[in-house]
């Protein structure tokens, strides 16, 4: 079930909003974990199960730790936690990326066929789920979270269904406390609300129109020429902010409505000056989690300089590889794990004596060529589509014409991008953040922007979010 889809918007939310609104305190969290279980169920009948028993393995399992005081038999426990959320991971999303790698290396060096697996379909969220569940397994080894109070916690925190599909990524510990008590405010409902009609509007106003221009650029038959070849890298790299970042306003904002307040996942990225800046603004929750997870655990910063670069590039290629399973995100992974070392060698320095725009425009064009990696079917597309880019005299292969409401979606999107790096402009963001939602000019204008984008969502061809992928 999509956000976006009349089924969602018509019949879904507004009967779950009622029905959440007159549940007594005390049914509060069973009508969220029925709802939500239903939601993810309707697109994921099957797989539904498995993240069902993985979540009663996870139970389990953190019982027995909280149980036992061998540190033995602790990092044992802590093992089988993991390795069974990983196995689930690497068996949906991984299994036939490995075996056809594995098959092109055996038939470049002995000519035989390896069998492939069949009939293995990526359940939709599932790289989200296994690295939630998995941080509530390592929190409680680490002592720095508590097991669930009851079954039916943990389960609403793995399967709420705001963020189930695409995140943001959150820790059990950062929301245990909203589980086990939050209010039910009107001003919340207004604020989630507001924040819903946002990130439906960056979708299905923004989002899809530049993907339509990103799709013709990227479409197969050839490369276009040197200008339309960025147009379609600037209009991905709008699309991929407006659609990830708008699921993320409508994950918080349906979460704000249940009384949940869930960490903010984007803080305007292409104002980023570095690539490290970058990542602490773009899908914070992800970089939050390779920090704490993984970057930390490796040492972190408290290793020698060329270990820590080792580090740097393991975490970003486990970035990549997280986000799909192609060599292609491999590849974007590394291309992002290389500016981050160059950050830390000269360029954060080089940038702190220039003009804060030219660190701003250089970070957005590193992106934005990154960005063809990651749009890009295979490497061999990604090759060509970087060469047109780099030769200014290139002529079209294929005719393609852009329109003048994509023209004027891709300026508006840029000017939403960097616009608020003039102060005025970010001191009235504030101010209308820190008043009542009810008595504000924000939540009308919420409303024109709900009704524009609801009548937008249900005429036009189906979009899914991009991060439904991953």
């Amino acid at each position: 079930m999509i956000f976006t889809s009349p089924l969602f918007l018509f019949g879904f939310f507004p009967l779950f909003l009622a029905f959440y609104a007159v549940t007594p305190g005390g049914w509060v969290n069973v009508t969220a974990l029925v709802a939500s279980l239903i939601f993810y169920a309707w697109g994921e009948p099957v797989f539904v199960l498995f993240a069902l028993g993985s979540a009663l393995l996870d139970l389990a399992v953190v019982r027995l730790m909280a149980s036992v005081r061998r540190p033995g038999a602790r990092r044992l426990l802590l093992g089988v936690g993991v390795a069974a959320n990983l196995g689930l991971l690497v068996y949906f999303k991984y299994a036939n990326f490995a075996l056809a790698s594995l098959g092109s290396l055996a038939q470049t060096w002995t000519g035989a066929d390896l069998p492939s697996i069949a009939g293995i379909a990526l359940p939709i969220g599932v790289s989200f789920i296994v690295f939630e569940k998995i941080t509530y397994i390592v929190d409680v080894y680490r002592g720095a979270g508590s097991p669930a109070r009851s079954v039916h916690d943990y389960l609403l925190y793995v399967f709420l269904f705001p963020k189930l599909l695409a995140g943001p990524i959150i820790k059990y510990r950062d929301i245990a406390g909203q589980l086990v008590e939050r209010p039910k405010r009107l001003d919340d409902v207004a604020a989630g609300l507001t924040r819903f009609a946002i990130g439906l509007a960056k979708k299905v106003l923004l989002a899809d129109p530049m993907g339509e221009l990103a799709n013709m650029a990227f479409a197969p038959g050839g490369p276009v020429g040197f200008s339309l070849t960025w147009h379609g890298a600037i209009a991905f790299g709008l699309q991929i902010f407006f659609d990830f970042s708008g699921y993320s306003d409508m994950a918080i904002g349906l979460a704000r409505m249940m009384g949940f307040r869930l960490m903010e996942n984007f803080n305007q990225p292409y104002l980023a000056i570095g690539f490290g800046d970058f990542w602490r603004r773009w899908h914070i929750s992800l970089s939050t989690w390779i920090r704490d997870y993984l970057y930390i655990p490796l040492g972190g910063d408290r290793v020698s300089t060329p270990r820590l670069y080792v580090n740097l590039w393991l975490c970003f290629l486990a970035s990549g590889l997280w986000h799909g399973a192609a060599w292609t995100f491999v590849l974007w992974g590394a291309y992002h794990g290389l500016f981050l070392s160059l950050d830390r060698l000269f360029m954060k320095r080089l940038f702190t004596r220039l003009p804060r725009v030219v660190g701003i425009g250089f970070t957005f064009l590193a992106v934005t060529i990154g960005w063809v990696l990651f749009r890009a079917p295979d490497f061999g597309s990604a090759l060509a589509y970087l060469t047109a880019m780099a030769d200014p005299g290139r002529a079209s292969q294929r005719f393609l014409i852009i329109t003048a409401d994509q023209y004027f979606v891709m300026l508006a999107g840029l000017g939403i991008c960097f616009l608020p790096v003039l102060a005025p402009i970010e001191r009235l963001r504030q101010h209308v953040a820190e008043r009542p939602q009810w008595a504000t000019w924000r939540m009308l204008a919420a409303c024109v922007l709900l009704l524009l984008s609801v009548g937008k969502a249900t005429t036009v061809a189906f979009h899914p979010f991009l991060y439904f992928r991953f």
